[in-house]
Parts: C-alpha cells; structure tokens; sequence
C-alpha cells in the first residue's frame, strides 16, 4: 500500500512539475510579447533593409525602416554577420507584428527543445519531476530574460547543445556548420568556438574546424556579393556607438549602456575605471592557465565546453543578461557534479544565489552574480568529483579516450 501510493505521488509530481514548466514557458512568452520586446524590431529592420538592397550596417538606412514599422527609431543598429540578416530575411516578408509572433513562438519551441536535448546528452536529471524543476529553474534564471528582449541567447543554447550531440555521434561535418552557426554573435561565442576549435585540433579532430572556416569564408563571399560594400559603414568613425551608449538614432543619444560585463558589475561599487580594465586584465590572465590545462589535458568535451562558456562570460567586454542561456549548460553539470559527489551542502546555497538574482536585482550589470556563482558551483564540484567516478554522458569522451577515462582532466 505504501509503495502504490508513493507512485501515485511521484506521478502526481511528475505531472505537477511539467504542467508548471510549460505553463511558466508559455506564460512568460505571451508577457514578453504583450508588454515587453526590443531587439527583433532591430532584426527585422535590418532584414528589411537588406530585402529592399541597401546596407543593414547604415543606421540611416534602418533608423528610416524602424520608424516606417514600429513607429519609433530606439537603439537598433545591427552588429551581426551580415548572413544573420539574411537568415531573418524571411521574417521581414511578413507584417512586424506577425514576424515579430513568429519569432517569439520560434524561440518558444528552441528553448523547449534545447533543455530536452540536454537532458537526453546528459541523461541528468532523473527523468520525471527533477527533470521539469530543473527545466523550471533554468527557465526562470536564463529563458525570461532573452524573451523579454527578443534575443538570440536561447538559439546560441541549442546550437551548443546540438554541437554536443553532433561530438558525440561523431558527425564532424554537422559539428562544424554548427559551430559555424554559432558564430552569428561573436562576442558571446567567439571565445568558446576558438577553444573548441583548439581542443579538436589538439586532439586531431580536424574536419569540423575546417568545415566550419569553409562555411564561413563561403557565407563572407556570398553575402559580400549580394551586398556589395557593406563592410564601408563599420569602417566609419563612431560606427560602435550603440555598444556603449544608448542611441535614438544616429544622431541622438540618450544615456549609456549598462553591461552584465565585470567591468560594469565592479563601476557598481564606485570601482574607478582605470583600476576595472586593470581587474578586467587580471582576470582574463588567470583565465589562460585554466584554458591551456583544459586544451592541453581534457579528455572530456562536456569539461572543455562549460569551461570556455564561464570564461567568455567571465571576460568578455560586451554582454547582457540576455544571452546567459548557453550557461545552461554550466549549471546542469555543475548540479549533476554535485549529486554523484554528494557535495549538495555547498551546492544548494549557490544555486539559491543564482535563482536569486533576478529578484533583487536593479541593473543588469547586477546579473554578473549568476556568472560568479556558476563558477564557484563548477569549480567547487570540480574539486568533489576530481577522483570519482562519472557516468561517461557527463564526460562525453567520444572518440578520445584513455585509460582512465574517469578522471575529469
């Protein structure tokens, strides 16, 4: 009797958790199109502008298709690769409000099926109600955000998680157009593609790093001649302006940007500048030992990946909030660490501070706290699996193995 009712709560809990998760997913998704939005009206500008044969990198161009569309200009000028444009392109057929829909729904479904598809590379959580909790938390912390403003972030998370699998499976020539999709925001992925595409080469892995410079260099010559001279706009003076300061227009600007960047979290505490790009320089010197020894002694994929992505995010100049999902994955290995080490006393109360986050926070540079606490969740876990024993899904080997194929580094 007691068994038989201890599995109609698991299943009472296991439908509990999905209905929340999904509900929470849906949910969020109708807010942030209903009151929320900034970045797609930039896409789709852009995308239009490049539909009508002008250049997206001329904010003239797009300020005028910004204000025809959505009735205002705001600080939309584009800073993708250009082939970003074109993959929007077909959105910019459609009605701004009807693209803009689309685009939401489309993240909607990536973000349900990047978690699905960690899941099934990890096999962590347990399936059932931890699985939907986990998916609840991880929505919560990192899919919200991107929503809220119609950002890239949860698409970058799936591309990660697909070039995962894409290892796994051994599928090279799929693995390097992955890594050459995630390409569409370097200042986010560019660092984490670099190390990735170091360790493959180090491990002589060399199809998906030149399939991945061929697919570039391929969409670099097509795009340039579709749009002739559409690099001459970033040669012009001020051309990064909408990175640092927040611009009606090209002509008009209304404040400056905050950055979920350490620099930004340390002028917070009234840090002066000069000794942020002295703290910012630190850092990413400590960073390279850690890199090299990943590159140099990781057999482990999942390893070399979590790390590249908590070191861009540690140091990387330019980023918001909004394209933390790919750390996603720094959280469900770190959580996976911690349960096979059983170091969950300290493992709770930094998971608590991440969730926290977006509660208490007031400017988006105050989000920097979720990159701190998932460090000290990998690093402390790191520290309590060194010698144990792992499921080989948390190591994701692949083709490189050794002897001891245990062992985390």
């Amino acid at each position: 009797m007691i068994d038989a009712a201890n599995k109609r709560l698991e299943k009472l809990a296991d439908f509990g958790m999905i209905c929340a998760w999904l509900l929470a997913c849906t949910g969020m998704t109708i807010v942030a199109y209903v009151q929320f939005g900034q970045d797609f009206r930039g896409y789709y500008a852009a995308a239009r502008v490049l539909l009508e044969g002008g250049n997206p990198y001329d904010y003239y161009q797009v300020a005028q298709v910004l204000l025809e569309t959505t009735g205002r200009i705001g600080n939309n000028p584009f800073y993708y690769p250009l082939w970003f444009g074109w993959f929007v392109a077909p959105l910019a057929t459609l009605p701004y409000p009807i693209a803009r829909a689309v685009w939401m729904l489309f993240n909607l479904v990536l973000w349900i099926l990047g978690l699905m598809r960690l899941r099934e590379l990890m096999k962590f959580p347990p399936k059932g109600w931890r699985t939907w909790s986990m998916n609840l938390l991880a929505t919560f912390v990192f899919a919200w955000m991107t929503w809220k403003f119609e950002q890239t972030g949860i698409l970058l998370f799936l591309l990660v998680v697909e070039t995962m699998h894409a290892y796994q499976r051994e599928r090279w020539t799929l693995m390097g157009f992955l890594l050459a999709a995630a390409s569409i925001k370097p200042n986010i992925m560019l660092i984490p593609v670099g190390i990735l595409s170091l360790w493959l080469l180090r491990n002589k892995i060399y199809r998906p790093v030149i399939v991945m410079s061929a697919v570039l260099t391929g969409l670099v010559v097509v795009t340039t001649m579709l749009t002739p001279g559409w690099y001459e706009p970033i040669l012009q003076p001020n051309f990064g302006r909408g990175l640092t300061e927040v611009l009606d227009g090209p002509e008009k600007t209304t404040g400056i940007r905050l950055n979920t960047t350490l620099r930004d979290w340390l002028g917070m505490f009234g840090i002066p500048e000069t000794i942020r790009n002295v703290s910012l320089a630190v850092l990413a010197l400590a960073c390279l030992p850690v890199v090299v020894r990943a590159l140099w002694s990781s057999k482990s994929f999942f390893l070399v990946t979590v790390v590249s992505l908590l070191v861009n995010f540690a140091v990387t100049p330019y980023a918001l909030q909004y394209d933390f999902p790919p750390l996603t994955l720094a959280l469900f290995w770190g959580t996976a660490l911690a349960v096979h080490a059983g170091s969950l006393r300290i493992t709770v109360p930094l998971i608590a501070l991440i969730a926290s986050v977006l509660i208490w926070e007031h400017p988006i540079s105050d989000g920097y706290w979720i990159v701190i606490g998932l460090i000290a969740l990998v690093a402390w876990n790191l520290r309590a699996c060194n010698r144990a024993e792992l499921p080989e899904s948390l190591l994701l080997p692949g083709k490189i193995r050794r002897d001891r194929t245990n062992e985390i580094t």
